[in-house]
């Protein structure tokens, strides 16, 4: 049976409370939304995976593109909306630098994964809320606009989630970036 797994970065600490906090204070505001439940993260992809077998190989390719990646120190200070008609997001943005080291770890693990992807994001974000009319984007842009944006945290990881059914996506296995050095490196300098 086909599953759904996701890979993405926790935010983990203070950074989850704090953006349940700011979900918990959009929902007294507007009720129900899309991603009211699900915990603060950074989707990097979502893909399909038949078997055991086949969800073992992306653990072994998880594992290997970790060896060589290191902690990064991000920050996400501003609010960014993408207005889609009643599919609208509301989420939260890094500061430049974050986002020039974040889109080429994405593609880096993007890449590193020999699996077809469902989805693959290329825009580092924290969703607040998803599945937004106008109403009610109109009415967090207006309440987030009076609220100082500053979460800080140490990427250091990534997470693998499973979603079965309808529910929300559920870690299943961590994944530390170790700092190696590439192997790519050794060779190059062996050779000189």
């Amino acid at each position: 049976m086909s599953k759904i797994y996701s890979v993405a970065i926790y935010p983990f600490g203070t950074v989850m409370d704090e953006v349940r906090a700011l979900k918990d204070d959009l929902a007294s505001l507007i009720g129900w939304f899309g991603s009211r439940n699900s915990k603060a993260h950074i989707t990097i992809c979502e893909f399909n995976a038949d078997s055991e077998r086949q969800l073992e190989v992306v653990k072994s390719q998880l594992h290997n593109i970790c060896d060589t990646e290191s902690p990064l120190n991000l920050t996400f200070d501003h609010l960014g909306a993408f207005e889609k008609g009643v599919n609208s997001v509301i989420c939260l943005l890094p500061d430049n630098e974050s986002e020039t080291i974040l889109k080429p770890l994405m593609k880096r693990i993007q890449k590193g994964l020999k699996v077809k992807l469902t989805h693959s994001s290329s825009n580092p974000h924290i969703t607040i809320g998803r599945k937004l009319d106008a109403e009610k984007l109109s009415v967090a842009n207006t309440f987030f606009m009076s609220k100082a944006i500053n979460l800080n945290f140490c990427g250091d990881r990534i997470v693998l989630r499973v979603r079965e059914g309808n529910s929300q996506f559920v870690v299943i296995e961590e994944f530390v970036f170790q700092s190696k050095p590439s192997q790519l490196s050794d060779e190059q300098l062996s050779l000189f």
